[in-house]
């Protein structure tokens, strides 16, 4: 199952509306002309039910709540390509965004995963902590050399430590405060 939680009514598709539009600021929805030049570039886009034009088209028609019940929104690479390609600063990549914080502040329907990346991020400072990588390296053998894989870490590397924010208190703090959406 995708979802942790289903839509729960909270909200009607015009509060949905007046909340996206705070949320996205600047960027106009309904200035786009629907060129495709974001679904084009979208490195996502074969996953999504819906393309970022789509998206967009969906906003202009108020089709919110579909949009925040979907899985779409959580799907997108945040790659911010529609958004550089976008030729009327529409920004899709905004309007995604700007739907998971409403699904999220509302304690919508939210990925499974989601919740456990962001206790890493509050526990380590990182999504994911450091791990040995493979790469190619040459074995003797007697018809000559085999490649094959070998597990590098960090130090074979010859990598710096990886480092955690340096007050890991206060950055959890504030990230737990940006969740709540609270102000400072």
């Amino acid at each position: 199952m995708f979802f942790q939680k289903k839509w729960p009514r909270i909200m009607s598709n015009n509060e949905l509306t007046s909340k996206l539009r705070n949320t996205i600021g600047d960027h106009h929805p309904e200035l786009c002309h629907q060129c495709g030049k974001c679904s084009s570039g979208c490195p996502s886009s074969n996953f999504f039910d819906f393309r970022p034009r789509k998206i967009v088209a969906m906003v202009q028609l108020g089709m919110i709540e579909k949009l925040v019940e979907s899985e779409t929104i959580w799907q997108c690479a945040q790659c911010l390509a529609c958004k550089e390609r976008c030729p009327r600063e529409v920004a899709p990549y905004d309007v995604i965004q700007a739907l998971q914080n409403i699904a999220f502040s509302q304690k919508l329907s939210i990925p499974n995963g989601y919740s456990l990346l962001i206790d890493s991020i509050l526990k380590n400072g990182v999504i994911q902590n450091p791990i040995k990588v493979r790469a190619w390296k040459q074995a003797p053998t007697k018809e000559g050399k085999r490649v094959e894989f070998e597990r590098l870490d960090r130090d074979s590397l010859n990598l710096p430590k990886p480092t955690r924010p340096g007050k890991m208190d206060i950055f959890s703090k504030a990230l737990k405060k940006a969740l709540k959406g609270e102000e400072k």
